[in-house]
């Protein structure tokens, strides 16, 4: 952490210091997460799976429908009993008018409704879960773009340093031809190499405004708008120990929201499967109503009544048990995904982790190697001002202390990624 913190601060120096206005990735991941489409798609499928769980419990609740009917017959029916005798017209005007209520509530399903409930609890924990994958995934975009910006920041920094010192050298090595002291190729040779530095200067200020465009896109922002950002970030492993690969895998194992996803579905499938079976039992219910028919007729036109009625399913040819052994063929193969997913998330915490170590020590290294490339371009340019070294030397020596900086710029940006990279695969990102 010592050395993390370190190179930031020289790093800041490098690419200068950022506006006190500069955007945190704290408000980059704020802006994101409420502009990304597919956040918001996987909020939608939350909301619908809460919905779904809401209509299931609302299976236990009793239903009331009521209905009412006009009907215009050609001519009034009547009661007939021979030529003795003719009731008169059953309805006033050939008008049929009939109304009535009627409340339905399920005594005993069999489990069916306590399984689609536990179905859908499942399918809205597979929701949320989804969510939290997507909002994770989409931090881990945010924070590699946020960094491409910073490194291509630092690159800019660098090949700007490189063309400093070039034209510095450049000039020395003019001054000293023109004194007679070197000949005419030292003088040409920096000039060469001060023109291929500004290309790459060109090159890197173009690779800016590239990681500048990814970044506004990753926010839903036009291409276009100024980017600003701040170079210190949060450490996503705070409080997490990275001693034990073991335990780092069992962390992940218990927070990954695509595990915890791929459980809640095959549990959804296999509440399915059991809600499907209890079709196979009684269904008991109870029916009341209260029903009315405008007739000149009966001297009592309203009606109440209650009942309890019993449906049972003794022969459907195989279909509900074929759809339910379907369901729980489907529940198995999510489980074989879930231990597969298993395997490949301790694979992607091993191979954080390694990248981690691999790049926390290239920063060590880099950031040695920097030291001693300034120290031997210093060397050679008092040796070449004194006469005793050649151009040559300078230039190789330029040379080396550029590419040192992009070494350790390079390994300090991979380190940060591959923290972010290992919180992901933790799952606490």
């Amino acid at each position: 952490m010592k050395v993390f913190s370190l190179i930031t601060g020289i790093l800041l120096l490098a690419a200068g210091t950022p506006s006190p206005g500069a955007e945190s990735l704290d408000q980059a991941w704020q802006a994101a997460l409420s502009a990304d489409r597919q956040l918001q798609s996987a909020r939608s499928l939350e909301q619908a799976a809460e919905q779904n769980l809401a209509a299931a419990r609302a299976e236990r609740r009793p239903r009331v429908t009521l209905s009412t009917s006009a009907t215009r017959l050609d001519s009034a029916p009547a009661f007939s009993f021979g030529d003795a005798f003719r009731s008169p017209p059953l309805f006033d005007d050939d008008l049929l008018l009939m109304g009535g209520a009627q409340l339905q509530l399920p005594l005993f399903t069999g489990g069916a409704i306590a399984s689609a409930i536990a179905s859908a609890q499942s399918s809205h924990a597979a929701g949320k879960a989804g969510v939290q994958s997507a909002r994770q995934d989409l931090r881990l975009a945010v924070v590699q773009a946020y960094v491409n910006v910073l490194r291509a920041r630092s690159a800019v920094a660098v090949a700007d340093s490189n063309v400093a010192s070039l034209e510095a050298q450049t000039r020395d090595a003019e001054n000293q031809f023109e004194f007679g002291s070197v000949p005419r190729n030292d003088y040409l040779a920096a000039a060469v190499s001060l023109a291929d530095a500004r290309q790459r200067q060109l090159q890197a200020a173009n690779q800016l405004e590239l990681a500048h465009a990814a970044y506004n896109r990753q926010l839903q922002r036009d291409l276009s708008s100024p980017v600003d950002l701040a170079a210190d970030l949060p450490d996503p492993l705070q409080g997490v120990s990275l001693d034990s690969l073991d335990s780092l895998i069992a962390t992940a194992l218990d927070h990954r929201s695509e595990l915890q996803a791929l459980s809640a579905r095959r549990q959804a499938l296999a509440a399915r499967s059991r809600a499907e079976r209890a079709r196979l039992r009684p269904q008991v219910g109870l029916t009341g109503g209260y029903s009315r028919l405008e007739t000149q007729v009966l001297d009592d036109d309203g009606f109440w009544m209650i009942g309890v009625g019993v449906n049972w399913s003794l022969f459907d040819g195989g279909r509900i048990r074929s759809r339910a052994s379907a369901l729980e063929s489907q529940a198995a193969a999510v489980g074989h995904s879930e231990a597969d997913l298993r395997s490949r998330i301790a694979l992607q915490v091993r191979s954080a982790r390694l990248n981690l170590d691999e790049s926390s020590a290239r920063v060590v290294v880099a950031s040695k190697a920097v030291e001693q490339s300034e120290e031997n371009l210093r060397v050679s340019r008092d040796r070449y001002l004194a006469g005793s070294g050649t151009s040559t030397e300078v230039l190789d020596a330029e040379a080396l202390r550029a590419r040192s900086m992009n070494n350790r710029d390079n390994a300090h940006f991979d380190e940060i990624l591959a923290r972010f990279r290992l919180a992901r695969a933790l799952g606490v990102l």
